[in-house]
């Protein structure tokens, strides 16, 4: 069986160039990347990338995309790094994996964040971020990570968030803790039969609706 092909940064590249030009998405769906770097760029088109398979890392710092990203069931073997940078449409990455950590501090997004059955090793970093629509991360997990020796604990981080629609995190497995001091929520918050192992901490959150906790497991709720 021939070994499919890995396509690199100048192959990307080129993608990207093809689909400005044809006015069309950008088509990496069910492709082999050797990793995907986009720092501080504009991107105009919906990113798609469901089912491919990235063997290193995503950077997208400090980038704007004008549409969407859909990372729906893809598989990340690195890191996922995103921060200070916004996005027009939703960012998907439904039943999807990451062996490393998701960091998207002082990311704005003006559609929706849609984790659902994500599977994270290592921390996943809201902080600072502003969601314009819901926050959607029903069975999501996130594990810790071990590395040289080091644990990387799995939190969910979204201290100072601003989240104008709901937070769903239903059915989550959180190894470490959920850190939302200081988050501000406009919609509703719902946690129920969620399982922190750590700490829910909860000071100085503001959430405008109602917070569901039935059926949720942590070790200590600071307030």
């Amino acid at each position: 069986m021939p070994v499919k092909n890995i396509l690199n940064q100048a192959d990307i590249d080129e993608e990207i160039r093809m689909a400005a030009f044809e006015q069309r998405p950008i088509n990496l769906r069910g492709k082999i990347l050797s990793s995907l770097y986009l720092q501080e760029k504009t991107i105009e088109q919906d990113l798609d990338l469901k089912a491919a398979v990235v063997l290193g890392s995503v950077t997208l710092e400090g980038s704007v995309i004008k549409g969407g990203i859909n990372l729906n069931q893809s598989l990340i073997r690195g890191s996922f790094y995103f921060g200070s940078g916004t996005i027009n449409g939703n960012l998907n990455l439904e039943e999807a994996d990451v062996k490393g950590v998701v960091n998207l501090v002082g990311i704005k997004i003006r559609g929706s964040l849609n984790f659902r059955g994500l599977n994270i090793s290592g921390f996943l970093s809201l902080a600072k971020t502003q969601i314009e629509k819901d926050i959607i991360l029903p069975e999501i997990k996130i594990n810790d990570a071990y590395h040289s020796g080091l644990i990387i604990k799995g939190d969910l981080y979204l201290r100072e968030a601003q989240v104008f629609g709901n937070l769903d995190v239903r059915n989550g497995f959180i190894e470490g803790s959920l850190d939302m001091l200081g988050a501000k929520v406009r919609g509703e918050v719902n946690l129920n039969s969620a399982e922190i192992k750590e700490f829910l901490i909860l000071k100085n959150t503001k959430i405008r609706g109602n917070l569901s906790l039935e059926g949720t497991k942590y070790k200590e709720m600071i307030k």
